[in-house]
């Protein structure tokens, strides 16, 4: 029978509607405004094999904490799938670990978004249980400024990363802390306070009050008119920046600094986790994405005053998760409006 220790209960997250939100819209978030989080569990395993993708396999079968959701594990099945895993283990090297270790990630985590909002929680549930243990991490994060960075807060005495198929005989693995998209309320306004208590007294740059953050350098989901929505962003004062930029320390303090953080959907909006309760962002978001709240839903968990503005796509047939958006300008200059005019009733 598997060991298990329960971390956080079951609970439930109730959210706040936009502040701007128009009776239309309502379909985009009704659907959202109540999620039961499932408890966060640790799970303690015997005799497990890591490699450095980050699989995890006990005897010959993937387990499916190795991944966001069980349903990943359809490509890992069957014959083809065993002879993948087995080609990729057979290329590495192997070693034995017998000292006790802890894992915190899936094959998602190397993202910005899923590092911060799914891999951290996990790590914030158990970083007292570290003392005497080694954290786990697959070799790839290494090269991550970002990921390496953000572990600074932690105190974390030993870390290792997986760079040959490790054999673990005492493996402890927390559960997620609320399904990809999602947050258990607690822990992500917990690891909110871990960071800003870390960060705050180096903090106080007035620069970053109103921030733009630009996808211009990214590969998807562009604004296409992006000039113009510059022009009218500045002004009301708004500094255009681009995160790809800064290390991870200077974005944590350009988002301490902010009071209103504006744009599209991406990564960069996960940085209002490090955000002051109270302040206020504005997400741009395609027409039709109604299953598309991470954003929405980290806001209200934060106690951010959320703003959104629909945008219709440079390409109509485009996928959400890659399309650019055509920004109506006249509409953006009124939803500034209303997010500063909100902030001082």
């Amino acid at each position: 029978m598997l060991n298990q220790e329960i971390l956080y209960p079951t609970s439930t997250s109730i959210r706040n509607l936009p502040i701007n939100l128009n009776p239309q819209d309502l379909e985009l978030f009704d659907h959202e405004l109540k999620r039961i989080i499932p408890a966060t569990t640790l799970l303690y395993l015997k005799d497990i094999t890591v490699n450095p993708d980050g699989l995890l396999v006990c005897g010959s079968e993937i387990l499916p904490q190795s991944f966001p959701s069980p349903r990943f594990m359809d490509s890992w099945k069957g014959i083809r799938g065993k002879l993948k895993l087995w080609f990729k283990n057979f290329l590495s090297s192997h070693r034995s670990i017998d000292r006790e270790v802890f894992w915190v990630t899936d094959t998602w985590s190397q993202g910005y978004f899923h590092w911060l909002t799914d891999a951290l929680p996990r790590l914030f549930m158990i970083q007292e249980k570290l003392e005497n243990a080694t954290l786990l991490l697959p070799g790839t994060y290494q090269k991550q400024e970002f990921i390496t960075s953000s572990l600074k807060p932690f105190s974390i005495q030993a870390i290792e990363f997986v760079h040959e198929t490790f054999h673990c005989k005492d493996f402890k693995i927390p559960t997620h802390t609320a399904p990809t998209g999602n947050y258990n309320e607690s822990i992500i306004r917990g690891l909110r306070s871990l960071y800003t208590s870390f960060y705050q007294h180096e903090c106080s740059d007035l620069s970053y009050s109103k921030v733009y953050v630009s996808r211009g350098r990214a590969k998807k989901r562009k604004i296409a008119n992006e000039a113009e929505c510059i022009a009218v962003l500045e002004e009301y004062g708004f500094k255009t920046i681009y995160f790809e930029d800064y290390s991870f320390e200077q974005q944590v303090k350009i988002a301490l600094n902010a009071q209103y953080l504006v744009s599209n959907h991406g990564a960069g909006l996960t940085n209002m986790l490090f955000m002051k309760p109270g302040s206020s962002v504005l997400e741009l978001r395609r027409t039709r994405a109604a299953r598309r709240n991470c954003y929405f839903a980290l806001s209200s968990a934060l106690y951010l005053k959320y703003f959104y503005q629909l945008c219709s796509s440079e390409n109509f047939n485009e996928d959400t998760h890659t399309a650019n958006l055509i920004v109506d300008c006249h509409l953006l200059r009124e939803n500034i409006e209303r997010m500063l005019t909100r902030a001082i009733v």
